[in-house]
């Protein structure tokens, strides 16, 4: 992984644990809250591409797997 895409993970890893590590609310938490999120997370997430996104995306989500037992 980049620097910019462990940055948007790390972001994202802690919004997943506040929305009970549900991807869809986490994604909807974030879309409606952008312009709040930190400038530096901000910056890296403009950076990244589409599949450099859905990775990160992808990843967090196989984390929560791991984490549950699923």
């Amino acid at each position: 992984m980049t620097p910019d895409q462990i940055k948007f993970r790390d972001y994202l890893l802690k919004i997943f644990a506040d929305q009970r590590r549900d991807m869809i609310s986490s994604i909807i938490w974030l879309s409606k809250r952008f312009n709040k999120v930190p400038h530096d997370v901000h910056a890296s997430y403009r950076r990244l591409s589409t599949a450099e996104r859905n990775a990160v995306i992808r990843e967090v989500c196989l984390m929560g797997d791991v984490v549950n037992g699923d």
